[in-house]
């Protein structure tokens, strides 16, 4: 499956990403979406084909249409 990347989506990756370690493991766990688009982890929301993931501190948002993810916001949590 690939996996596109939206304006959206560097941006908000470059607000919410501050440390070095959340980088690799958002960036890790993205680069996995496109062999397994819906792990156990990522929870359905609003329209059918849109999602959300978890990864430690970080929540990302993507949808799934016509064999292509399309990644839309990345989002620290509070703490």
């Amino acid at each position: 499956m690939k996996v596109r990347w939206s304006l959206l989506t560097t941006q908000t990756l470059r607000r919410a990403l501050s440390d070095q370690e959340g980088v690799h493991a958002v960036t890790a766990a993205l680069a996995r979406l496109a062999d397994d688009p819906t792990p156990p982890e990522a929870l359905p929301y609003g329209r059918d084909g849109d999602y959300r993931l978890r990864i430690g501190r970080y929540r990302v948002m993507y949808r799934i249409e016509d064999e292509v993810i399309t990644l839309g916001r990345v989002d620290r949590l509070p703490d």
